[in-house]
């Protein structure tokens, strides 16, 4: 089977469902509701163009920026990252597209994932919400990008029923938050699973204990994973 390298989770499963004939009226109605409601005009929003910059704190101004949200759910349908930011402006639109590596939007702060890819597999186009780490990473939370594309990779071998099945048991996926470590000037996004949690608690050992007490299959969780990290004084 070929491995998809280019395509995000969320892509990957609008390619499945995203279509007239996959989609119920109802449905896009619905959504497209949302979007509307969750789409913002003409705000100013402050970006950087590099981690360089992000570390410095030097942050440029882009105004008339539209700011669009996007559920979990609208992303399996549509596709997109949790934030998407685009203007009128042909430059600004690049920029924010293609250039700024962060946007600190109120004070949330917003990497770019177009760069990066875990195991493989594209975050894609938009940004998602990041946290400093006191070792000069940062710490990425969005969804399972890897096991994302995988379903929507199976379930597109087996047609429409597939597809929609697979939609279905994906749901609970995009749902659910997990961390990745990003590296400046590294495109490989790390997840943060029970391997790398061992190392970024290799000096505090009973944050460790208590990681590995947790369930098994909540381990990957951000909701787990990033309240050690800040008792550990990582973040």
């Amino acid at each position: 089977m070929k491995k998809i390298q280019t395509s995000t989770a969320a892509v990957a499963m609008s390619l499945l469902l995203a279509t007239a004939s996959f989609v119920p009226a109802h449905a896009q109605n619905e959504a497209e509701q949302v979007e509307k409601e969750h789409t913002h005009k003409c705000v100013s929003i402050k970006y950087c163009n590099s981690s360089e910059e992000l570390a410095a704190g030097e942050w440029k101004t882009a105004d008339s920026v539209t700011v669009i949200t996007k559920t979990r759910n609208q992303q399996m349908w549509w596709g997109g990252n949790d934030f998407k930011f685009d203007s009128h402006d042909k430059q600004v639109k690049k920029l924010l597209k293609k250039d700024a590596f962060a946007i600190m939007y109120g004070d949330t702060l917003l990497l770019n994932t177009r760069p990066y890819k875990d195991r493989g597999c594209a975050f894609g186009n938009g940004y998602a919400r990041a946290f400093k780490m006191s070792d000069g990473h940062l710490l990425l939370t969005y969804l399972n990008v890897q096991e994302m594309t995988s379903r929507a990779t199976i379930g597109g071998m087996f047609g429409l029923i597939g597809a929609l099945a697979t939609a279905a048991a994906s749901k609970k996926v995009a749902s659910q938050n997990v961390c990745y470590v990003i590296t400046p000037g590294n495109k490989k996004a790390l997840i943060v699973d029970e391997k790398l949690m061992a190392v970024l608690l290799n000096d505090h050992q009973p944050l460790l204990d208590e990681y590995r007490s947790v369930e098994k299959k909540k381990r990957l969780h951000a909701e787990t994973v990033m309240p050690l990290l800040k008792k550990a004084g990582l973040l």
